[in-house]
């Protein structure tokens, strides 16, 4: 998907992005890719191309070098699209007690600690949407961010709801009212931390803490091999805000993995 920006979302901008791709099977497919984006690009007016392929491991080196070779430079940021992330391998955890040991020891207090408080976490349902929608408005607002149309809304209850395939979504339960709603999507034995948004109320817990603990369970219980914890800051980065969902992170995994930077060209 290419996006294009819009100057109040109704003149379009020379500048387009693909927020994480294009998506390859495999690093040997992305010049041919490429080379076709370029000429669609090129034919519709752009003068900017930003592309970040989701790759890791050994591919990330080739496929930063076959990007360069197609003109593409180095523009990552320690405020844009994460390029680090923490996984945790599900095949390691035990089946009757999944954050049993000393390396998810603080894991295991908090989800008693929440538990204590009375929280609780479970599948979110439709009618979820609507909390999730005002405390993810409530966030871009403090962020002076615009939010976006409830068609946006919509496609995320479409996406998650509908097939175990794709996704799913899980809240937490505190008195009554949803504190906090976090999004899954899977990709074969992969399943990702999308986003998630809490309330503003002052609790004596993490509020993500159960989301995130039945997500790992369930994604588990479903067969996926490793879970996603979708981005920590790079190293330098000093931002407080980014820094303690990091550590909230780092409770559940201490595996990081490096991604492919976002990547820009001027036609």
């Amino acid at each position: 998907m290419v996006l294009q920006t819009q100057l109040r979302r109704i003149l379009p901008l020379p500048f387009a992005q693909i927020e994480r791709g294009p998506v390859c099977e495999d690093p040997e497919h992305l010049p041919e890719v490429l080379e076709a984006l370029l000429d669609h690009a090129s034919r519709r007016g752009i003068l900017r191309l930003s592309v970040m392929p989701y790759w890791a491991g050994e591919a990330k080196g080739r496929v930063e070098r076959i990007l360069k070779q197609h003109g593409f430079a180095d523009r990552q940021s320690f405020g844009g699209r994460h390029a680090r992330s923490l996984r945790l391998d599900l095949a390691c955890l035990p089946a009757d007690n999944p954050f049993a040991g000393s390396a998810l020891s603080k894991v295991r207090h908090e989800i008693r600690r929440a538990e204590r408080a009375g929280a609780i976490a479970r599948r979110g349902e439709k009618q979820d949407l609507v909390t999730f929608q005002e405390m993810h408005e409530q966030l871009l607002h403090l962020e002076s961010k615009r939010a976006p149309g409830a068609a946006w809304y919509d496609a995320l209850a479409e996406y998650f709801l509908m097939s175990e395939e794709q996704g799913a979504m899980f809240v937490c339960e505190h008195e009554g009212k949803v504190v906090a709603a976090i999004f899954v999507a899977r990709h074969g034995t992969l399943a990702t931390y999308v986003m998630g948004a809490s309330s503003g109320s002052a609790l004596h817990f993490p509020k993500m803490i159960l989301p995130m603990a039945c997500a790992i369970a369930w994604a588990r219980r479903i067969g996926v091999a490793s879970f996603d914890f979708g981005g920590i800051p790079m190293k330098g980065d000093k931002d407080a805000k980014r820094a303690s969902i990091a550590e909230f992170k780092y409770s559940f995994s201490r595996t990081d993995i490096s991604l492919v930077h976002e990547h820009v060209r001027w036609f």
